[in-house]
């Protein structure tokens, strides 16, 4: 690996981790559990399984899991477009409530150099359970950077993102996600690509009241591609 975009990489991790444990006083520790199965169907297709538990409470409370299901159509390595089926059930505000919601997204792919970009968007419309309206759509920008690296004769994969979410309903941008992880593939085995993700994240949300609050995520992602 490179000193100098690895020393700009550590530098910014203990910035940010630095920052999330000053307001871990005030603000909430979460986990956040991923797991992607995938398979190909030829070069261009492929479906995939995406189930998510998320833990909070200072992490000690299951609230919310979700299952996004869908097809990917990769027609060139610069291109991806997904349709995503997601049902979510959550009980953050202490009445479980489910969403049924649709997908599209969007995501143009480009290497700049050592790096990996893209720009992810997606557009939802959801229907959830006890809302305002039941329907609302949902449209989300996250702009990702990712830099291949070889540390100590392995493939890592530092990477920064972030999600920006506006609500329709709310004629607001209403939650932001900041992204700091690291991904290893791990190669081959029985058949399939296995690699893992590790991340901090910082999620930002609008309140009713139009104040911010936040909540401070470890989450970690196991996908397996065959």
């Amino acid at each position: 690996m490179r000193a100098r975009p690895l020393f700009l990489w550590l530098v910014t991790s203990v910035f940010v981790l630095g920052q999330a444990q000053a307001c871990f006083a005030r603000d909430d520790f979460q986990s956040w559990n991923t797991v992607e199965i995938s398979k190909r169907l030829g070069q261009k297709w492929e479906v995939f399984f995406l189930p998510e538990i998320r833990i909070r409470d200072d992490a000690s409370r299951l609230f919310y899991h979700e299952y996004r299901q869908g097809v990917r159509w990769k027609p060139s390595k610069h291109l991806q477009v997904g349709l995503n089926y997601l049902f979510v059930r959550n009980e953050s505000s202490g009445k479980p409530l489910e969403e049924h919601t649709g997908e599209l997204d969007i995501t143009p792919k480009a290497t700049v150099g050592p790096l990996d970009c893209s720009v992810r968007a997606r557009v939802a419309l959801r229907t959830v359970q006890g809302s305002a309206g039941e329907q609302e759509w949902e449209f989300r920008l996250m702009p990702k950077v990712a830099y291949p690296s070889q540390l100590a004769g392995r493939t890592i994969i530092p990477f920064a993102a972030d999600d920006l979410f506006y609500n329709s309903t709310r004629d607001a941008w209403n939650q932001n996600r900041l992204f700091l992880g690291v991904s290893v593939p791990w190669g081959k085995s029985l058949g399939a690509e296995v690699s893992t993700d590790v991340y901090y994240m910082l999620q930002s949300q609008l309140g009713a009241r139009r104040d911010w609050n936040s909540n401070h995520v470890l989450g970690t992602k196991l996908t397996v591609r065959f």
